[in-house]
């Protein structure tokens, strides 16, 4: 019976740069959303307050990246339109610079002849940009658009290493799951702990033999 193999996204699938710091995202904000820098400090303070506590509790639900940036520009009597609102998160996060992020070919290679010898292949990644310009992100470093299903974090819900987050992303009648992911920590380990096959990729050296292998392909 084919497997479900979910791909980890950053630095397994796509490779980045560190992301921006503080200061260029608050300038970011300022421009794109003609905001003062005041203003744009206190937004960025605050939306990124509530997701760094998040992601330091591990059983901490994420909260959706769009709503808290919404919610708070409209607390200080600034709401923007959405389309503003991705085009700041799309500029913020680097993803308008030609260098900031690359696809991992040995990945992406690995991911199409996963597809076509049958196995169903997922997406899973916390991640700060909304599902909506993660899929825009994909598509503009021409990831295989061979995967079924994606749980990208920044929408809200359960993250890694949450059991939960692994068990969403893997439904199905599958006879067996395989997480193939950077982090030890975050991919490898929980993934294993439920039963799932796991295959851990070096972004240094990007070898997926070892998936290749597994799936006898």
């Amino acid at each position: 019976m084919p497997a479900a193999v979910v791909f980890d996204c950053f630095d397994t699938l796509v490779m980045s740069r560190p992301l921006p710091g503080p200061e260029e995202f608050t300038a970011c904000l300022a421009d794109v959303l003609a905001l003062d820098s005041r203003s744009a400090g206190e937004v960025v303070h605050t939306v990124f307050t509530a997701v760094f506590a998040a992601m330091s509790d591990r059983s901490a639900l994420q909260p959706s990246t769009m709503s808290l940036l919404d919610a708070t520009l409209r607390e200080r009597g600034k709401p923007r339109k959405k389309a503003d609102l991705d085009k700041a998160l799309w500029h913020a996060l680097g993803c308008a610079d030609p260098g900031q992020y690359a696809l991992c070919e040995p990945a992406a290679d690995a991911m199409r002849r996963t597809a076509a010898a049958g196995h169903t292949v997922r997406l899973l990644s916390n991640c700060y940009l909304p599902g909506n310009l993660m899929r825009r992100l994909l598509h503009q470093l021409k990831v295989p658009d061979v995967y079924d299903r994606t749980l990208f974090t920044a929408d809200g819900g359960p993250k890694k290493p949450d059991p939960r987050a692994f068990r969403l992303i893997g439904e199905g009648d599958f006879e067996r799951r395989v997480m193939v992911g950077d982090s030890e920590e975050i991919d490898i380990a929980p993934a294993a702990a439920l039963g799932w096959n796991t295959v851990r990729v070096d972004p240094g050296a990007p070898d997926l033999t070892e998936l290749l292998s597994l799936l006898e392909l």
